[in-house]
């Protein structure tokens, strides 16, 4: 029984001694696994001390290898986008150039609207070729000639008034004689008192009002019209608007400024109808005849001729 219970007893404390030596083995392990760590973050800081510096070192030219191509990719990038920005900024300024062109003949071409145009003509718009008038000839071509019924006498009008009229029509080309130049006669009507007379240009700006009956006064800033007389230019286109100088000595400040003009409207006769023939426009333009002591035109107001 003693022997039994001694080997029971033996058992039971080789037991414990078992199991206290695994929880000592386990606290080791525990313990070992703590100094692992600590050993591999010494290490890794230890390392980490040596590497940094030599990373560093060798970074540099690594970074600026980079900053090298980016710098050739952006300059690349910008290259192509100043091309591309250049010809943009061409073609914006054609386009700007095209648009001023088109804003200056629009603003021409509203110049000749509202044009007056007698019932037996029709309206050509044709466009200035040469500058209008010079030092010795007040002259200007036009693009239409005999292709668009153009005559010799038929006038040339804007909005504002008369600007001419033909003196040589070709084929698709006529020249217009200013109302300013020096051979130009324009018999007129004054439009408030009725007066007539006749504008003769100077080759300036203003027209000189001649042939006025005696007992005429003209009054500042009447506008005078077309008399109609010869039948060649239609009557009530306006001409000028009076000037007084010194004496009796009356001048005409056109209506039209004849130095802007670049469209104008030919007033041309329908087809089929044929301009009176003159053997020269000076039988044409000569001064207003007198009947006695009274004047032809007596009683010829601008509102009959505008009837």
């Amino acid at each position: 029984m003693k022997d039994g219970r001694a080997s029971s007893m033996r058992k039971g404390q080789s037991k414990h001694i078992s199991q206290v030596l695994i929880i000592l083995f386990g606290f080791v392990l525990i313990f070992v696994a703590k100094i692992d760590i600590f050993a591999i973050r010494s290490a890794q800081s230890g390392l980490s001390s040596i590497v940094s510096p030599l990373y560093d070192v060798m970074s540099k030219p690594v970074q600026a290898i980079e900053t090298m191509f980016e710098g050739v990719r952006t300059v690349a990038s910008l290259r192509e986008e100043a091309i591309r920005l250049r010809a943009e900024n061409n073609r914006l300024k054609r386009w700007q150039r095209r648009a001023e062109i088109l804003e200056s003949e629009n603003r021409q071409l509203r110049s000749v609207l509202g044009a007056v145009i007698p019932p037996d003509r029709e309206a050509v718009t044709a466009r200035s070729i040469t500058a209008p008038g010079s030092s010795f000839s007040h002259a200007m071509l036009v693009l239409h000639g005999s292709n668009k019924l153009v005559q010799v006498g038929d006038p040339v009008v804007t909005a504002d008034g008369l600007v001419g009229y033909i003196i040589d029509a070709g084929t698709e080309q006529s020249w217009v004689l200013l109302i300013s130049d020096v051979n130009s006669r324009i018999p007129v009507l004054l439009s408030s008192s009725s007066w007539p007379g006749l504008a003769i240009g100077q080759n300036r700006g203003k027209l000189n009002l001649s042939f006025l009956p005696l007992e005429a006064e003209p009054k500042e800033n009447e506008l005078a019209l077309t008399s109609g007389h010869g039948e060649i230019l239609p009557a009530g286109l306006p001409v000028g608007r009076v000037v007084r100088s010194k004496g009796r000595q009356f001048f005409l400040e056109p209506v039209v400024d004849l130095r802007t003009v670049s469209f104008v409207s030919i007033l041309v006769r329908p087809d089929g109808q044929e301009a009176p023939t003159l053997s020269a426009f000076d039988k044409y333009f000569t001064p207003l005849p007198e009947q006695g002591d009274g004047r032809l035109l007596k009683g010829f107001s601008s509102k009959d001729v505008l009837k």
